[in-house]
């Protein structure tokens, strides 16, 4: 075979290559008009309803929080609620941003030099004023710190568009600690359900949210207990849950029901 031969087929290849690329783009681009950008549409709004309904009933939400260097600390108040938006038309980043905050300002005395380094420089992540000094022992040895500030930590939910997954990728920074948690989730499993979720879980009422990875291992032995208790009957059938689900309030409806009764 020629070399004239050689390159008109890796030319053909080449061109069925970027042909079928182009064609995988526009089939992402219907996607996401018709699947996906909806599916950020109705998270945006849910969220600034949930968060305009929070503000009129000024309906405190208290959370635990395990500091750096200083420990668990509870009671904690949800506050300074901000939701923004990349582009109403054609949206690709949605981001819900809340503070946690201590009621009042404390000292904390941390038994550690490292711990209380710790402490410092988380704070100064979270642009918390604070002022620091140190504990030394008999023998005038740095032995820890004591730290005067009011706390509060930032929190962040990222909702992200994965053009190329089909779907919405969820990012969650310092949720209950310092921490970064991530998951995805198909455009076609927004519905109302999963948007009532992440309203439990926004006001702390779920501890969890999202899907957890699951090996395949884990996978087939799920299927096996899910035939076992099927034959067993300890599963409901598929119209209990639908029963169970419709009679399941959905938490924006509770909160407009909250607003809508007479004042005594």
């Amino acid at each position: 075979m020629g070399i004239l031969e050689d390159l008109k087929k890796e030319a053909d290849s080449t061109r069925l290559a970027n042909q079928q690329a182009e064609l995988r783009q526009a089939e992402l681009e219907r996607i996401y008009q018709i699947g996906i950008r909806p599916a950020m549409l109705r998270i945006h709004a849910y969220l600034l309803e949930l968060v305009e309904q929070l503000g009129i009933l000024s309906w405190p939400v208290l959370v635990s929080f395990d500091f750096p260097g200083i420990g668990k600390l509870d009671n904690l108040e949800q506050t300074n609620y901000h939701i923004s938006i990349d582009s109403h038309k054609e949206p690709k980043l949605i981001s819900l941003t809340f503070a946690c905050a201590a009621p009042q300002e404390r000292r904390y005395s941390i038994t550690s030099k490292s711990a209380g380094s710790e402490a410092c420089q988380f704070l100064t992540s979270q642009k918390v004023l604070y002022s620091d000094w140190a504990v030394r022992d008999s023998n005038q040895e740095v032995s820890g710190t004591v730290i005067q500030c009011k706390i509060h930590v930032w929190v962040n939910l990222a909702f992200k568009v994965d053009k190329a997954a089909e779907g919405i990728r969820v990012t969650m920074h310092n949720v209950d600690g310092p921490s970064e948690k991530s998951f995805f989730e198909p455009y076609k499993s927004i519905d109302d359900q999963w948007l009532d979720r992440l309203g439990h879980f926004i006001l702390r009422k779920n501890e969890s949210f999202g899907k957890l990875p699951m090996s395949e291992e884990q996978r087939i032995k799920l299927r096996i207990l899910v035939e076992e208790q099927k034959k067993n009957r300890l599963l409901p059938s598929y119209t209990d849950n639908q029963q169970e689900d419709s009679a399941q309030e959905g938490l924006l409806l509770k909160l407009r029901n909250m607003l809508a009764r007479p004042k005594i």
